[in-house]
């Protein structure tokens, strides 16, 4: 059987063409068939299960201002001060 015959809308086609591409390139495969057909099965697997291809979403903005510059070393050398204390048993102040 050839990929070509199932009738798969234009994006799980281009999972399944992903999915065989990594296939390939990750088992070295000198056999375009066998990695097009273990990747036809796999999408056609998912789409049974639900799974439908949905186009990637932008990253947030809140993502990128969620990172903080970073403490200032009398901070840090204190938090680990207090750190190895409570380790070592000793009273935290």
């Amino acid at each position: 059987m050839r990929t070509d015959e199932i009738h798969l809308d234009e994006a799980s086609r281009a999972a399944v063409a992903a999915l065989a591409h990594r296939v390939r390139n990750r088992d070295g495969a000198e056999d375009r068939e066998d990695a097009e057909l273990f990747a036809l099965e796999y999408v056609v697997a998912m789409r049974g299960q639900g799974w439908r291809p949905t186009e990637a979403r932008p990253v947030q903005p809140w993502q990128e201002s969620a990172r903080r510059p970073p403490a200032p070393p009398e901070v840090t050398r204190r938090g680990a001060d207090l750190a190895r204390k409570a380790l070592h048993g000793g009273e935290i102040e």
